[in-house]
């Protein structure tokens, strides 16, 4: 896993992150839909859109939370959604650091890193793009 030390953030737009896939199966559908409380009939055959946002982001925010102390704080999600994610595609995430900038509040440091995502299935067609804002502080 590739770790990002909290004193190089700022200076990390355009880092690419490795590629991801995910299986949309049966069993990553009914979790999901279950922990937003949305058990539709509707998610038997297609993955919820919100479900797609989802996918890869506890990846980044490892890597965000370097080896030091650090706290990592989901700060927004946008999304556009161009087609379902259906039951038995493959979903390939590729991801980059688009622009990071640092502010310092109460004495403390905090950088606000915006990641942007792509969200390919196996036929290479775009299912989502994605823009979520983490907020990283150092501890201490």
């Amino acid at each position: 896993m590739i770790r990002i030390p909290f004193s190089e953030l700022k200076d990390r737009a355009g880092f690419e992150l490795p590629a991801l896939s995910f299986n949309i199966d049966r069993t990553l559908i009914r979790r999901f839909a279950e922990a937003v409380g949305d058990e539709s009939p509707r998610w038997h055959a297609e993955a919820p859109p919100s479900l797609i946002p989802a996918l890869g982001f506890d990846r980044v925010y490892e890597m965000l939370a370097s080896a030091e102390e650090v706290a990592v704080l989901h700060g927004a999600t946008e999304a556009e959604f161009f087609q379902p994610a259906r039951l038995g595609d493959s979903v390939t995430m590729k991801a980059r650091i688009a622009s990071a900038r640092e502010r310092v509040s109460g004495g403390k440091t905090m950088v606000f890193v915006n990641v942007d995502a792509a969200y390919t299935n196996q036929l290479g067609q775009p299912v989502a793009a994605c823009r979520q804002t983490a907020i990283v502080q150092k501890n201490g």
